[in-house]
């Protein structure tokens, strides 16, 4: 299985662009993926482009501040 780590350098080598600059433009969908996740107040689905849709739960979505529990 390929590792992004792996990608990263991949990159910055082909490219010879500092790995630092890759690893920053690599991982930011991912992380503004997580930041709206974690949002209590944004409920709107994530799609990343051409590849899959993150889609919230309904009952997320009528109260994502709500602690839900297995029981």
């Amino acid at each position: 299985m390929i590792d992004i780590d792996k990608v990263i350098r991949e990159v910055a080598k082909r490219l010879n662009v500092d790995k630092d600059i890759v690893d920053t433009v690599c991982k930011h969908a991912f992380k503004e993926t997580v930041e709206t996740m974690k949002s209590d107040d944004d409920c709107r689905d994530i799609l990343f482009n051409q590849l899959f849709k993150f889609k919230l739960k309904r009952r997320y979505k009528e109260d994502k501040t709500y602690k839900y529990s297995s029981k």
